[in-house]
């Protein structure tokens, strides 16, 4: 090493440039808190919770003004006292407020256990930890981790269906969707928590024998909830199908915030 180099070195060390410590590998980071519990999510939504909605979508020529609702959500309450409408837009068209009934039917849904509640609410990818051999690093930082799932998983991860056996029309859909689907999953370092998903699919694919799918992109973005945990802050659905001739397509955004304290289920 020449005498230049050593005093550059020596001087980028005295002003504290020099280079930082490697930083920790994310799969040993999710290890570690697998090991701990320190990641394990509530099995109940903790906050009463309100929801921005956004509904918009087409249907050949036709485009739909949008719906824009709030909603106050509380998970405490009884099936059919969950949902209390803040605002809403007038004159919504049918299938845009058909969306939104659908999704306040789902919450009310009195089947709907505080469990079920939590896994919409809680970012949690869902099935087994995280491992090299079924997530790929796409780039990693000391900051933050982008995590592909193989096809596999991948199809575990946007279906939601976990480590379970599936049906046959659910494996017909995995089938389909296996070579079709792409996504990523982007994690906070050190503290190894999720902050987003995405997943669209990369070509058309025949759903009914007069309906095929055009396009699919799901984007979850996460924040977190004064317990420490990530919750779904942000989720968006843009899905575009061709049926009978005629492009349809519908986009549902949700904002999640106003988080307020509640307690446990009876």
């Amino acid at each position: 090493m020449t005498f230049k180099a050593i005093s550059l070195l020596t001087l980028a060390t005295a002003l504290g440039l020099s280079a930082p410590a490697h930083a920790e590998d994310i799969f040993d980071i999710l290890t570690r808190n697998a090991a701990t519990g320190a990641t394990v999510l509530p099995q109940y939504v903790p906050y009463r919770h309100t929801v921005d909605v956004i509904v918009s979508g087409s249907k050949g020529d036709d485009a739909h003004a949008p719906l824009e609702a709030k909603l106050r959500i509380d998970p405490s309450r009884p099936a059919g006292e969950r949902v209390t409408i803040l605002e809403q837009s007038e004159d919504a068209r049918g299938e845009m407020e058909k969306a939104l009934r659908e999704m306040i039917d789902e919450i009310e849904d009195a089947d709907r256990t505080p469990a079920a509640q939590a896994q919409s609410f809680w970012c949690n990818p869902g099935g087994a930890m995280p491992t090299p051999e079924d997530f790929s690093v796409i780039e990693q930082t000391d900051s933050f981790a982008r995590l592909k799932p193989t096809p596999a998983r991948m199809v575990s991860l946007f279906m939601q269906t976990g480590d379970r056996e599936l049906d046959s029309k659910e494996r017909s859909m995995a089938k389909k969707l296996s070579d079709r689907l792409e996504g990523e999953i982007v994690y906070d370092k050190p503290s190894g928590l999720i902050r987003s998903s995405a997943f669209n699919i990369t070509r058309p694919m025949t759903v009914l024998l007069i309906a095929k799918i055009r396009q699919m992109e799901m984007v979850q973005g996460c924040s977190i909830a004064p317990n420490g945990h990530p919750y779904i802050s942000r989720f968006s659905m843009d899905v575009g199908v061709t049926a009978l001739g005629k492009k349809i397509t519908n986009v549902m955004e949700l904002t999640v915030g106003d988080l307020e304290r509640i307690g446990p289920p009876d």
